[in-house]
């Protein structure tokens, strides 16, 4: 138990000087420096490579960024006298990364709605495009003239998009469930599960150019969607209380032409990495290329990954035994007044603190933590994503700690107090030991739920396993392989884990037998 209770208190020091690092650098970086948010999974705007060109901005959780919105961002930032600073994080976490004032703008395709508008301020376009459909090359679709072709097909778009609303234009159209990312909707695609996909012209041209089966359809003038210029337009997305910076943004735009907009993308596309367009049609074969390009990657998420489960666990753990231990105490008639009402204040709060942090989501949690209290608590990514993790487990934890105290017989509690042992000491050297080894399959099994869970937490930019297989899948537009890939590493961090928490297991439970030399020593 003392080693235990040491081991745990070195981690939770070395947290402590690890934070404020964290914290001061990402301080630091707001003066000198322009952040800006992107998914960095979205061809031929943004997307992620191993490889490092002039053209490229490294990002903090490993790979570089690159594509239309990357040469955009640079070149305002050399406008601004400032260094480009790009933060890889899902689509859901940019709105709320730039209200809180992570970031100084979102650069990633973002179309300027008047709903968006509401909640963040929007420069001139820096795209505009046009509307088209993607279609299988073999289907009789892929020669479509109008929206009427599409009667009776099934449709899909974009999750909270343009792109999703406007399918119920076609007439008699079978409107999908629209999905979060174009990954996704390609293998639908691919899979023939639809029959179409909406996009813009840039990331339908992206996408065909990584998948030589799909094509997509430009419509006429009168046969497409009726939408406005602005509604195909993206925009550069800023923080409303900071309307000096979107004029200097739009100063900037006005000093490009549609000409040199178009010529940037055009360079994007033809960025876009070979081996992104070069993977077999086999599944295994393309995992395998996916695999042997992006491993420094895949092995960068995974660090992050082991780092979160293991120190929210240890963290976490150290949280339930204490509350499970308090909570483990009773109000017994005995008790003062004082004590009685004490004892049921700490019950409750401790009781609220396990109902909140079990009955919601760890994204929203994170979330909340990470964007809601940044004005308070100036932590990095990284840093809030162990806390979430650590609190979160810790409410799990105290009443897996809570069972394992009341699992252990109440004679020992008696016999311990009866040889002069205080309460404290009978907690400390005789129930909790006890406790922790009854509760030991149930702690093991929140590590392993921790390495799989850790994954929501790119909704706060965390880089972890699945957010950089989140990146390489929408930089391939390959989700099948990608995912393939990154389910066999979870799979290999979680069965030698789940392996060596049994033979931990068994050796706590081996009963070792006392022998007695012939003078009644112990050997």
């Amino acid at each position: 138990m003392k080693k235990l209770l040491k081991i745990i208190t070195v981690l939770t020091v070395l947290l402590s000087i690890i934070s404020p690092i964290n914290t001061i650098k990402a301080q630091e970086e707001d003066d000198d420096t322009f952040i800006v948010g992107m998914e960095c999974n979205y061809t031929p705007f943004n997307w992620t490579q191993v490889n490092e060109t002039e053209t490229t901005v490294a990002l903090e959780g490993g790979g570089y960024a690159d594509g239309y919105d990357v040469t955009i961002a640079r070149a305002i930032a050399d406008y601004l006298g400032k260094e480009l600073v790009i933060k890889k994080m899902s689509w859901d976490g940019l709105e709320p990364a730039l209200q809180a004032g992570v970031i100084d703008a979102v650069i990633a395709g973002m179309t300027d709605t008047a709903d968006r508008r509401q909640r963040v301020d929007f420069t001139q376009p820096y795209y505009e495009s046009q509307m088209v459909m993607i279609v299988r090359k073999d289907d009789k679709l892929a020669d479509a003239k109008s929206l009427k072709d599409f009667s009776n097909k099934k449709v899909l778009g974009q999750l909270n998009t343009l792109y999703d609303t406007v399918i119920d234009q076609i007439p008699n159209v079978i409107h999908a469930t629209a999905l979060e990312d174009y990954p996704a909707m390609v293998m639908q695609l691919n899979n023939e599960l639809v029959d179409g996909v909406t996009a813009e012209l840039p990331v339908a041209a992206g996408i065909v150019a990584t998948n030589p089966d799909l094509t997509y359809v430009e419509f006429a003038d009168g046969k497409g969607f009726d939408v406005d210029l602005t509604d195909t337009s993206v925009s550069i997305a800023v923080n409303k209380d900071n309307p000096e910076l979107k004029n200097q943004i739009d100063s900037f735009l006005d000093t490009l032409s549609n000409k040199e907009k178009r010529e940037m993308m055009d360079e994007a596309i033809e960025r876009i990495p070979a081996t992104i367009t070069s993977l077999s049609d086999n599944i295994f074969v393309a995992a395998k290329q996916i695999f042997e390009v992006y491993s420094p990657l895949f092995i960068s998420g995974i660090g992050s990954t082991l780092t979160l489960a293991f120190s929210g666990t240890i963290l976490g753990l150290l949280i339930g035994l204490i509350i499970g231990a308090i909570r483990a105490i009773k109000v017994e008639e005995r008790d003062s007044l004082i004590s009685k009402i004490v004892k049921r204040i700490v019950w409750f709060i401790t009781t609220v603190y396990i109902e909140i942090f079990r009955g919601t989501p760890m994204m929203v949690q994170g979330a909340f933590i990470y964007y809601g209290l940044k004005n308070i608590v100036h932590w990095s990514p990284f840093t809030a994503g162990v806390f979430v993790i650590t609190i979160n487990t810790g409410a799990y934890m105290a009443e897996i700690i809570r069972s394992g105290i009341q699992a252990v017989d109440k004679g020992q509690s008696e016999a311990a107090r009866s040889i002069g042992m205080n309460s404290v000491q009978t907690m400390l050297y005789i129930v909790l030991p006890q406790a922790i080894k009854n509760s030991f399959p149930a702690i093991g099994n929140e590590f392993v739920i921790n390495i799989k869970d850790s994954s929501v937490l790119n909704v706060i930019a965390v880089t972890e396993l699945f957010y950089q297989a989140k990146s390489v899948a929408g930089s391939l537009y390959a989700f099948v392989p990608t995912y393939f890939v990154v389910a066999l590493i979870y799979l290999c961090l979680t069965f030698p884990t789940t392996r060596i928490l049994n033979y931990i297991e068994k050796r706590m439970n081996r009963k070792k037998a006392i022998v007695f030399d012939q003078e009644g020593s112990v050997q």
